[in-house]
């Protein structure tokens, strides 16, 4: 089971999922809540420090391209 098909309109069969389920499970990793939930909210901490980065620059750059336009729109012809 080396390639796995990512395809949203693909059905896993019963064989193929217990095939999946099996190997999961025999890897000898086990799983804990708290690992879990800590990287859980390590990623959502990044992703809002990565959007409020995007936002204060969207705002910067707003910002700027008033002052420009203010600067030419108010000069007389």
């Amino acid at each position: 089971m080396s390639i796995y098909a990512l395809n949203s309109n693909t059905r896993l069969s019963d064989a193929l999922e217990r095939d999946l389920m099996r190997q999961e499970l025999t890897n000898g990793e086990s799983t804990s809540i708290a690992k879990l939930s800590k990287s859980v909210a390590v990623s959502v901490k990044n992703f809002v420090v990565a959007f409020w980065s995007y936002v204060v620059d969207v705002t910067v750059a707003l910002n700027d391209a008033r002052a420009k336009d203010s600067r030419f729109s108010g000069a007389q012809w």
